[in-house]
C-alpha cells in the first residue's frame, strides 16, 4: 500500500515544486507503532526504490532525496514514540513530516544550492509539515481504529 501510494500522489497537484503530502508514510506509521522499527525501515525504504523505479525517477537525484529524508523522519517518529512525552499519532506524524521535509532542505543545501538563502524556506517547511503530518496523522488514526476493531485482524493475531 505505502508503494501504491507513494506512486499515486505524484499525479496528484503540489502547491509547491518538490512537495508531497506524504500519503505513503501513513503506512510506514502504522507498521512503526503496531509492528517494529525494522518493519517500518523495510517499509519505507521499499516505497522509495520500488516507487522511484515505477515513477523513472530511480536514477536521478531525487533518489538520494527520497532515501535520506524518509529514514531521518523514520528515526526522529521512532525516537518520538519511544520517548517518554507521550506523543500522540498526529504529533509523532508531524514530527516525521518535518524531519522529512528539513533532512531534503539539509541535503538540496550540501549537495546542490550552496547559499545560505535556501533556509529562508524553513517557516514555509515547518508550515507545510504541519498541514502535511495532521493530514497523514489523521489518517493513520482513523486507520489504526479501524484495525483495532476489525473482527477478521483480531482472530488472525489470536
Amino acid at each position: 500500500m505505502a508503494v501504491l501510494f507513494f506512486i499515486l500522489e505524484n499525479f496528484l497537484p503540489k502547491p509547491v515544486p518538490f512537495f508531497r503530502i506524504g500519503l505513503a508514510n501513513v503506512f510506514v506509521l502504522l507498521i512503526l507503532i503496531k509492528m517494529d522499527f525494522f518493519s517500518a525501515l523495510i517499509v519505507s525504504l521499499s516505497k522509495v526504490i520500488i516507487g522511484n523505479l515505477f515513477s523513472g525517477l530511480i536514477f536521478t537525484p531525487v533518489i538520494l532525496f527520497s532515501l535520506l529524508s524518509s529514514l531521518f523522519a523514520l528515526i526522529a517518529m521512532y525516537l518520538s514514540i519511544k520517548s517518554k512525552i507521550g506523543f500522540s499519532l498526529i504529533g509523532i506524524s508531524i514530527i516525521g513530516a518535518l524531519f522529512h521535509n528539513l533532512t531534503q532542505l539539509g541535503v538540496a543545501y550540501i549537495l546542490l544550492i550552496r547559499n545560505g538563502k535556501i533556509f529562508t524556506l524553513l517557516p514555509i517547511i515547518v508550515v507545510f509539515s504541519l498541514i502535511t503530518g495532521i493530514i497523514t496523522g489523521f489518517i493513520a488514526i482513523l486507520l489504526n481504529n479501524k484495525l483495532q476493531f476489525d473482527p477478521i485482524l483480531q482472530t488472525n493475531h489470536a
